[in-house]
């Protein structure tokens, strides 16, 4: 498997879900000395969020690109590949693979090292037919004439998803069914497509308790992304910081420093609404911590 690095690009339906489109490796994949044209998935990994809604179903669709051979040029006729459902253990990841694909604590990833643990003991395998449905029974994506992507849409099912945990399962393509200089990518066959329910419910102001104390003013970004008017340890405005809150895990994803911040579990929400966050930290630019192993709780 490639790095997996990730953006998220909106695709709006009945809910806000995101679609990660960009790999770094990409650019040197498509390179292909023959010419010929090159489609496949951009990313290991697909990602779907959904706001929580009950008994809805959410559209969504994983996209098939064009991504390069003769100069990067769309064909002037459409080009047809065929997929299939797979199987996360024919990929062959590490612990560490597995951790970084389903943010995985590392207790959960030392499991998965020791033989103790499964990814199945951490995510659930989505099936078709009770999560999801993919829409085309042909099992067919169409890259339209002079266009450079498809989408293979398909139906999510809110009330099946698992809102503690990711649910994931693998696509894969299989064979190019018009004629024409097109290929399937190597490197670019396999997409592992995520799928989360999110929060967007814990807008409000919270004391914090435990290694830090202060006030802090949560706002709701949509679609499950958080901003928060401080830092845990810093005044309580001026250091704004952000997280998500998806598939029962918060989990920050940047500030206004470029400290990194250390979370050595993801945060959850308890049976009393409050916040909690443990092994919380914040490093330096050299890498120890500022500080470290902190508790902290947010009560509304």
């Amino acid at each position: 498997m490639k790095n997996l690095k990730i953006y998220f690009t909106a695709i709006f339906a009945s809910v806000i879900c995101f679609s990660c489109l960009v790999d770094d490796e990409v650019e040197n994949t498509t390179q292909n000395e023959d010419g010929s044209r090159i489609i496949g998935f951009k990313d290991d990994v697909t990602l779907g969020n959904f706001v929580q809604v009950t008994d809805a179903v959410f559209d969504f669709g994983v996209p098939v690109h064009l991504l390069g051979g003769n100069n990067g040029l769309a064909l002037d006729s459409e080009i047809t590949v065929t997929y299939e459902i797979g199987d996360i253990q024919d990929l062959n990841l590490t612990a560490s693979e597995y951790a970084s694909t389903f943010n995985l604590t590392k207790d959960q990833r030392l499991a998965i090292e020791a033989g103790t643990a499964t990814i199945y003991d951490f995510a659930v395998e989505a099936q078709e037919g009770v999560h999801f449905d993919l829409v085309d029974t042909t099992l067919e994506s169409t890259i339209p004439a002079n266009s450079t992507f498809d989408l293979i849409d398909t139906k999510v099912y809110n009330n099946a998803l698992d809102a503690s945990k990711i649910s994931f399962y693998v696509l894969n393509l299989k064979t190019i069914t018009t004629s024409g200089d097109v290929v399937i990518g190597e490197q670019l066959i396999t997409t592992i497509v995520k799928l989360q329910l999110c929060r967007t419910d814990l807008s409000g102001t919270y004391t914090a308790s435990g290694n830090t104390s202060g006030t802090f003013t949560i706002t709701s970004l949509g679609g499950g992304d958080y901003q928060m008017s401080s830092m845990f340890g810093w005044p309580t405005s001026g250091y704004t910081s952000y997280f998500y809150a998806c598939a029962g895990q918060l989990v920050f994803t940047e500030w206004v420093f470029s400290n990194e911040i250390i979370q050595g579990v993801p945060g959850y929400v308890n049976d009393s609404g409050q916040l909690v966050f443990e092994q919380f930290g914040i490093g330096t630019a050299s890498g120890a911590p500022i500080y470290s192993g902190w508790t902290i709780i947010l009560t509304p």
